[in-house]
């Protein structure tokens, strides 16, 4: 993991008239250059933005499942890739998420990119949900009863 950047923070801005975002300059050094977009499956409301080398290691770990058939691998695949999208911002930083993305996600005026250590995820804010006092609490609770601390 050496050189490995963490996506980290949260940040909101308005998805504009032309499906136009900004994402955060500490983002974008995560992500590189160039990076793709694609739809959430564990979460049907939201988007991840990640690096290539990130997609890249998911779809080896779907063609890898054992517990997926070839044709639920294809599928799979197919689904990502045909739904996704390489991204390159421009020079003020943003990125035009394509139509279909936009409404998969439900997008539109402020929208939530939420750093998530490999990765990040788009959400409109009206769905997003951040973290409550009482997962906090969980959360601390579980890391001190797993050691971590």
């Amino acid at each position: 993991m050496a050189g490995f950047v963490p996506i980290m923070g949260r940040a909101t801005h308005n998805l504009d008239s032309k499906n136009r975002i900004f994402i955060p300059a500490k983002h974008r050094e995560a992500l590189g250059a160039n990076f793709v977009i694609f739809p959430n499956i564990k979460d049907r409301r939201s988007l991840v933005i990640s690096s290539v080398e990130y997609l890249e290691e998911l779809m080896r770990k779907i063609k890898e499942s054992p517990k997926l058939t070839g044709k639920e691998k294809a599928q799979m695949i197919n689904y990502l890739n045909g739904n996704g999208d390489t991204l390159t911002p421009d020079a003020q930083g943003r990125v035009v998420i394509g139509a279909s993305l936009v409404a998969f996600a439900g997008l539109g005026g402020p929208t939530v990119i939420d750093g998530c250590f490999d990765h990040a995820e788009i959400w409109p804010e009206s769905v997003f949900v951040g973290t409550t006092p009482e997962q906090a609490e969980f959360f601390a609770q579980r890391y001190e009863e797993a050691d971590l601390i």
